[in-house]
């Protein structure tokens, strides 16, 4: 018998890679396990910064019993009716500076809540001040996709992937060790043409298919609730719970939106950043520097035999933390560059825009050499990276009908490309991976794109 998984534990395990994060969403299909995560984050972090725990689903009963005074008001509240956070927010008894912001008196309306552009205003309060928000949210939560983009991340807690976060957000995925299937909430995956359908069933057999209200006193809250995510940010720069407050010196300039958002009361210093850094490294030494060994589930290529002829050799071209920044620039200043696509970097979750599909790594320095003569890229800029994996969307396309379909799948912001094969025809492809582990990465946007994640080594000669 598999022994029950400690949800805490691996909270704490993952909180030491956490400390560049400021605004992360724990999604869980079973709250308690969702809630055991984000306490088990939030101890450790609360060892060197301030934490808030939000509960976005309703009475969590890890994160309401934690909560010790009778006041029934929570983040609903301070949404819709402008209730102070500084008010909501309850101090965990001897958790350093852990604090819970319960749901409040009404039920979660998450077509409500979760896209209120406020939560990008609060956001960078926690951002200014570095304080960490933590919020708890259930897989199948409607615009759960709204609230993740207002943060830096999110975490996925169990066998069910929301179909519509993106790969670049999803900081881990904690699974119970030889759990099930997992399952995806929201996608419907799309037919994959011939000759890809023999691929596709094989691949589909190992990997399954991811299958308001407003008050009219909302109106007047928007007013209301300006000044107390301003009243929030203060709270969060002058901590006004800690039991001995540290003075703040030496104020450099911040960004214009975190001064709306605060009132203009965030302080940085030296001293404070020194602090943070020294923190960064002492919950590194509380977690042991170690990464929880789960992540997305690992595919094999499926024609293991091209390994040696693969075309590899790309050119990086730059970095972008964004998915909207990829495309944009994918097709804006690197339009006509030959093979343009992303790939992941396993750390950071930034997107790396690559050019170039070569068998040798002197085609991708003959591609880079010709990117800076043309300007494209800047003298200095830009190396050679080895990514012979990538994902098969459409195989043996005709050549006349090449240019069409790059047209359409470029129209719905996929990273797909075309390489020629010796018959003539071309191999369409999304991504360009590293490794298996980085292209796993990848498998909940290529499923949220109604394909099929077949992973091959990519093959043949730039289109």
């Amino acid at each position: 018998m598999i022994p029950p998984l400690d949800w805490a534990e691996r909270g704490r395990e993952l909180a030491g890679t956490l400390d560049g994060q400021h605004a992360i969403v724990i999604i869980g299909n079973d709250p308690i396990a969702a809630a055991e995560v984000a306490l088990g984050i939030g101890r450790v972090q609360a060892l060197h910064r301030r934490v808030a725990i939000g509960d976005l689903i309703g009475d969590v009963p890890p994160l309401q019993a934690l909560v010790s005074t009778d006041d029934p008001h929570g983040l609903v509240d301070s949404f819709l009716f402008g209730v102070s956070l500084n008010r909501i927010a309850q101090q965990v008894p001897d958790a350093g500076e852990l604090f819970i912001m319960p749901s409040g008196t009404s039920p979660i309306d998450s077509e409500e809540l979760f896209p209120n552009p406020r939560w990008g205003r609060l956001v960078a309060g926690f951002r200014e001040v570095g304080a960490l928000l933590v919020l708890v949210a259930s897989a199948d939560a409607p615009r759960l996709r709204a609230l993740v983009d207002a943060c830096d991340g999110a975490v996925i807690v169990g066998d069910v992937v929301p179909a519509d976060i993106s790969v670049a957000q999803s900081l881990a995925w904690l699974r119970l060790r030889r759990s099930g299937p997992t399952s995806v909430a929201g996608a419907t995956a799309l037919a994959t043409p011939a000759p890809l359908a023999t691929i596709a069933t094989a691949m589909a057999a190992r990997q399954p298919a991811r299958g308001g209200r407003r008050t009219m006193v909302a109106s007047v809250a928007g007013v209301l609730l300006t000044a107390a995510i301003a009243s929030a940010a203060f709270w969060f720069a002058r901590r006004p719970f800690a039991s001995s407050p540290k003075p703040q010196r030496g104020v450099n300039a911040v960004s214009a939106d975190a001064n709306i958002a605060t009132a203009g009361s965030l302080a940085t210093d030296s001293l404070i950043r020194a602090r943070i850094d020294s923190a960064r490294r002492d919950s590194a030494r509380v977690t042991g520097g170690s990464v929880p060994v789960d992540s997305f589930p690992l595919l094999q290529p499926v024609n293991p035999e091209d390994s040696a002829s693969a075309s590899a050799y790309a050119v990086r071209l730059e970095e972008t933390f964004t998915y909207s920044g990829a495309i944009l620039d994918l097709r804006g200043r690197f339009e006509t560059v030959p093979a343009g696509t992303y790939e992941f970097e396993l750390r950071t979750r930034y997107y790396q825009l690559v050019a170039g599909a070569y068998t040798t790594r002197t085609g991708a320095e003959s591609l880079l050499v010709q990117l800076r003569a043309r300007k494209i890229l800047a003298p200095g800029i830009g190396s050679i990276a080895k990514l012979p994996f990538a994902f098969l969307v459409q195989a043996e396309v005709p050549s006349s009908d090449v240019s069409t379909r790059l047209e359409r799948f470029a129209a719905r912001g996929l990273p797909v490309y075309a390489l020629r094969q010796e018959s003539g025809a071309a191999h369409l492809y999304f991504g360009a991976y590293e490794t298996p582990r980085h292209a796993a990465l990848a498998v909940p946007s290529v499923k949220g794109a109604g394909l099929t994640p077949a992973l091959v080594y990519r093959m043949g000669r730039v289109f």
